[in-house]
């Protein structure tokens, strides 16, 4: 028999059995998978991301989930020139710290979609971006950011970032705002208003959230004493994050009760709500906040589901209000 049968046939017959034992276990063991060939793709992966030293490599291979071991200079070598012969271009230099790094500076691997696969790829991105908070989005767009390097498609980079919610938002930027508001500082952004331009505005930063394919950073103001939200998209730079953090004083609060078609089972208030009362089919919920604009803007969301109870004032400013919006349509 052909050395190469016989070889299928081993491979074949102890891939089945180790298919078998995950399917069994749910868990990935030393023998499920080829280690060579994947530390390979590992070094792969960490190589283009950017210059990596041995120590840096080791490391990485150390804290793997599925490695946990390190691996010689003698190995690394040989993963190296693995990689040189396959097409990749890798470079060693020396850094200003006088220890070598190795980088990988071109690879021939590359990703071929048809127009129908873009608009596939287009129509998933749409569909995840749609329930995911904004550290999960980061994320996914880190994953495509991945994709893009393998894809030499200009209409598919184009398409995908125009949709993107990302798109003219400086990610740096906003990966230092969410720490922000993981910390609770108390900042000063610059602020591009649509309509004074310009300006620093001093906020204790709450929140990043996704509203309407949009992201807003929320917090409380200090120019107007209230909470508030901003278009991340119109954050130049955060210009100090305070030592000191000052809690405004004067700050007015409102709270509105209100009742809510759903499953009962299934609500989460949010962090400036309360569950008051479980219904058949409904919840009654309080809600507190210093801005009711956006007060406001949470009921207009929430539709006809959603029911104001009090206080009445609040409930009859609300009513005004639907009634302007119902008499703009009819105005000739």
């Amino acid at each position: 028999m052909p050395v190469h049968a016989l070889d299928f046939i081993v491979k074949y017959k102890w891939g089945s059995v180790f298919m078998k034992q995950f399917l069994k276990d749910q868990k990935i063991t030393y023998n499920l998978m080829s280690f060579t060939g994947y530390k390979a793709l590992i070094l792969f992966n960490l190589l283009t991301e950017g210059p990596k030293s041995y120590n840096e490599i080791c490391d990485y291979f150390m804290n793997h989930p599925y490695l946990r071991e390190k691996i010689s200079i003698d190995t690394l070598r040989v993963y190296i020139n693995s990689l040189k012969r396959v097409g990749c271009e890798v470079k060693r230099f020396r850094g200003e710290d006088k220890e070598s790094r190795y980088v990988i500076l071109s690879h021939p691997f590359e990703l071929k979609i048809t127009p129908e696969q873009m608009q596939s790829i287009i129509k998933i991105y749409k569909s995840l971006v749609k329930n995911i908070d904004i550290k999960e989005l980061l994320s996914l767009e880190n994953f495509f950011e991945k994709i893009y390097s393998y894809i030499k498609n200009d209409e598919f980079l184009s398409n995908i970032r125009k949709v993107s919610m990302l798109n003219g938002i400086d990610k740096q930027l906003l990966t230092n705002l969410i720490g922000c508001c993981d910390k609770k500082d108390q900042i000063v952004i610059t602020y591009n208003s649509p309509n004074s331009g310009k300006k620093n505005i001093e906020l204790i930063a709450d929140k990043i959230e996704i509203n309407n394919g949009k992201i807003y950073l929320y917090g409380i103001g200090f120019e107007y004493m209230q909470y508030g939200s901003f278009l991340v998209s119109r954050i130049k730079q955060i210009n100090e994050i305070k030592v000191d953090k000052t809690i405004p004083a004067g700050i007015n609060e409102l709270t509105v009760t209100y009742e809510l078609e759903c499953n009962p089972d299934k609500f989460e208030p949010s962090e400036d709500e309360k569950l008051i009362k479980k219904g058949e089919n409904k919840v009654i919920v309080e809600i507190t906040s210093s801005n009711e604009f956006l007060l406001r803007q949470k009921f207009l969301e929430l539709g006809p589901a959603g029911k104001i109870l009090a206080p009445e004032n609040f409930k009859e400013d609300f009513i005004t209000c639907l009634k302007d919006m119902k008499a703009g349509y009819y105005c000739g």
